[in-house]
C-alpha cells in the first residue's frame, strides 16, 4: 500500500466525482503532510501525531483542523478497503467562546466610508456586500458580473463544494455596486487593475489599513466578522433561522447556530429593557 499514491488517487476522486473546492483539496493537502503517515497506519500511530503536534506548540483548534482534513482519507481507505479496520482520529474538545464581531457603531463607520481611489471605492464595494449579504470572502473575490441580478436584487455565488447559492440583497446596496461596476468592464465583480482575480493576502493587508485609519478593532478574525455580524443582525431582527441557514450556504444547521451566539452586549441590552427593577422606576 503506497499511501502517497492512494491520498493522490483520494484526491482526485474527491475532486472529479464529489466536485470539492480547491480550497478542500489543499486543506487535505497540507493535513495529510502535517500528520506524515506511514505505514502501517494505527491507531497508536495516529494518536501520537496528534500528541507531536501538541508538544510542538500546536493549538487544540489547529490540531483539530488537522483532524478533520485527515478523518476523510481514512474513511476512503477503509471504504475502499485498503485499510481492514475503520480508523478514525477522535476530534479534540474545544473551549467554546463567543466570536466578536462589529458593533452598530464600527459597522456604520465601514458602511459610510467615504472612498477616494480606485483600491478604495472596490474595498468598500467588498465590504458592504459582506456586510449586506453575509458571503464569504471567497464568493465575494470570485463574483462575477453576469450573476448580478439587478432587477430582481439576487446575487448568485459559488460557495464551498461548487455548490451554487442564491442570496438577495438590498436596494442600498445595488445603489453601491451599480457605481461600483461603472468604473471597470472586466468579469469579476472585484478584480485587480488587469481584470484577474485579487489574491486574498492582499485584500486581507488593505482591510486591516482601513480599519486601522477608520479606529475599529476589539474583533475576531478579518472578513468573517462581517458574516457573523450578517447573521446576527439578521436574527436580531426576526429572520428566521432556516432561511438563515440558505443564505450563509450551512448543510448543517448547528453551524448556523454557532453565527448567532448571544453577545455579552445584546445579553445585557435585552436585561435593561426587561428588567422588573428598572420597570418600578
Amino acid at each position: 500500500m503506497n499511501l502517497e499514491l492512494l491520498f493522490q488517487q483520494f484526491l482526485k476522486e474527491k475532486l472529479y466525482i464529489q466536485n470539492v473546492s480547491h480550497n478542500t483539496i489543499w486543506f487535505y493537502e497540507q493535513s495529510f503532510k502535517t500528520f506524515n503517515l506511514q505505514e502501517p497506519i494505527t491507531k497508536s500511530q495516529l494518536n501520537g501525531r496528534v500528541t507531536a503536534l501538541r508538544e510542538l506548540g500546536k493549538s487544540p483548534a489547529c490540531c483539530d483542523a488537522y483532524i478533520r482534513g485527515v478523518n476523510p482519507f481514512l474513511t476512503w481507505l477503509f471504504e475502499n478497503e485498503h485499510l481492514s479496520e475503520h480508523l478514525k482520529i477522535k476530534r479534540l474538545k474545544l473551549e467554546k467562546r463567543v466570536m466578536k464581531t462589529f458593533t452598530d457603531a464600527q459597522i456604520r463607520a465601514v458602511l459610510t466610508f467615504k472612498p477616494k481611489t480606485f483600491h478604495e471605492a472596490r474595498l468598500h464595494t467588498l465590504l458592504c456586500t459582506l456586510a449586506e449579504t453575509g458571503i464569504r470572502i471567497d464568493e465575494g473575490l470570485g463574483l462575477l458580473r453576469c450573476r448580478v441580478d439587478f432587477d430582481n436584487l439576487l446575487l448568485t455565488v459559488q460557495g464551498k463544494g461548487n455548490k451554487e447559492r442564491i442570496v438577495p440583497f438590498s436596494v442600498e446596496l445595488r445603489k453601491v455596486l451599480f457605481k461600483w461596476l461603472r468604473q471597470h468592464n472586466f468579469p469579476l465583480v472585484f478584480p485587480t487593475r488587469c481584470g484577474g482575480r485579487q489574491l486574498y493576502d492582499n485584500v486581507r493587508r488593505d482591510f486591516r489599513r482601513l480599519m486601522d485609519k477608520l479606529g475599529i478593532d476589539g474583533f475576531d478574525g478579518a472578513f468573517h466578522a462581517f458574516r457573523r455580524c450578517f447573521a446576527k443582525n439578521y436574527t436580531r431582527r426576526g429572520g428566521n433561522l432556516f432561511y438563515l441557514q440558505q443564505i450563509l450556504g450551512h448543510e448543517d444547521i448547528k453551524v448556523t447556530r454557532t453565527y448567532v451566539d448571544v453577545e455579552v452586549e445584546a445579553l445585557q441590552e435585552t436585561h435593561l429593557q426587561t428588567s422588573l427593577m428598572n420597570r418600578l422606576r
